[in-house]
């Protein structure tokens, strides 16, 4: 079993209801979430948008390797509303890299693993320069920002070890 850390997050829409219908079509995909963090509110990050965000963290255990639980991830997002072909042309027309969204699902930890493919990177790269991904992760962890960043840099210690 693989134990993996989920940040889930939208500011479109139903976003908490979205997150509960999220949650049940992981738990039917095999993904059970067996902890979670309050749902935080926060101002969007890298684009100006008028609707705020809601982040929530969750632990989940699956029998899924790395990429076939982002593989599930994107199902679910996709069945939520997700447009990522829209997202894409929303952004180049408008020279932004972030733009409002009905789900985002991102894999913050995968076990204890460094990942770093074309399509995955664990620990996700920018959770140190995102308080909407440190605040409901430490909230989850049960840590506080510096054992957030020191567990970050054992897994990438210990991948080129």
């Amino acid at each position: 079993m693989h134990c993996a850390v989920v940040l889930a997050g939208g500011n479109i829409g139903d976003v908490e209801a979205r997150f509960v219908e999220a949650e049940r079509l992981l738990a039917e995909r095999g993904v059970a979430i067996v902890a979670r963090s309050r749902n935080y509110k926060t101002e969007a990050w890298g684009f100006e948008s008028e609707r705020l965000f809601t982040n929530v963290a969750w632990r989940v255990e699956t029998e899924l390797e790395a990429e076939g639980l982002l593989d599930v991830l994107q199902e679910v997002e996709a069945l939520l509303g997700r447009n990522r072909e829209a997202e894409q042309l929303k952004k180049k027309s408008e020279g932004v890299r972030y733009c409002s969204r009905t789900l985002d699902l991102d894999i913050l930890f995968y076990d204890e693993e460094h990942i770093s493919t074309e399509r995955l990177k664990v620990p996700h790269p920018l959770i140190m320069e995102r308080d909407f991904v440190i605040e409901p992760t430490c909230e989850l962890l049960r840590c506080d920002r510096a054992q957030l960043g020191e567990k970050i840099e054992k897994i990438y210690a210990e991948s080129i070890a």
